[in-house]
C-alpha cells in the first residue's frame, strides 16, 4: 500500500450499513360469535380503506412463494387456508373468520385445506 494514501483513510469514519425492520405478518384469529359472514367482512375492510375481492382456491390448491410490492390482507370466509412463510421457516392455518396481514416484501404462499378456502383478498 502507498503510504501517502494512509493520512487519508486515518481520517474517515466507516458508516454502519442501515437496519432494515423485517417485514413480519400480523394474524387475527375469529373471536366474534358465531359464523363470519362475506358482508360484514367485506363492509370492514372498505370501512378501513380497502380494495376488495373474493377469493376462492379448489381443495388442496394453492399459490408457490411469492412477494408483493404492496401489503396484502386475507380474510377466510369458509375453509381453511395455510399460509406458508418460508422467511420464518413456519406454517399459519387459518379456519373462518380468521385474518392474515402481509406487509410488502413479505415472501410468502398459501394450501387451501381439505374443503377448499373462500376468502376475501384486500389490498390498500
Amino acid at each position: 500500500m502507498n503510504d501517502s494514501a494512509t493520512p487519508l483513510l486515518a481520517n474517515k469514519r466507516v458508516l454502519s450499513f442501515p437496519v432494515f425492520p423485517k417485514p413480519a405478518p400480523h394474524i387475527m384469529l375469529w373471536e366474534d360469535p358465531g359464523r363470519p359472514h362475506e358482508a360484514l367482512l367485506r363492509s370492514r375492510l372498505s370501512a378501513a380503506g380497502y380494495q376488495v375481492v373474493k377469493w376462492s382456491s379448489e381443495p388442496a390448491t394453492g399459490y408457490p412463494p411469492h412477494v408483493h410490492i404492496y401489503p396484502e390482507l386475507l380474510w377466510l370466509i369458509s375453509g381453511s387456508l395455510t399460509v406458508i412463510l418460508p422467511g420464518e421457516d413456519r406454517m399459519i392455518e387459518l379456519t373462518a373468520g380468521d385474518r392474515i396481514e402481509m406487509p410488502a416484501g413479505l415472501v410468502h404462499g398459501t394450501m387451501a385445506g381439505a374443503d377448499g378456502a373462500l376468502y376475501l383478498l384486500a389490498t390498500r
